[in-house]
């Protein structure tokens, strides 16, 4: 095994993709959107980008278990 395969084994894998970015961007704008329009568009914003940060969140801590147990 020469240099650079012995450097690509030990990188990380690359994380897989979400939707949870573009599901908080639309629970932002819903917000927004809400405070010129009607309070409930509001509410349903901040549900929408709340589910979203716990979607992330719980993709980032189950990325980091998987290459904390040697996956």
């Amino acid at each position: 095994m020469n240099e650079s395969e012995a450097a690509k084994s030990h990188e990380p894998p690359a994380p897989q993709p979400t939707y949870a970015p573009a599901v908080m961007a639309l629970g932002i704008m819903m917000l927004l959107w809400g405070v010129t329009t009607m309070w409930i568009m509001s509410v349903a914003g901040l549900g929408v980008m709340v589910w979203a940060l716990w979607m992330w969140i719980s993709d980032i801590r189950l990325d980091w278990k998987k290459e904390n147990s040697g996956e």
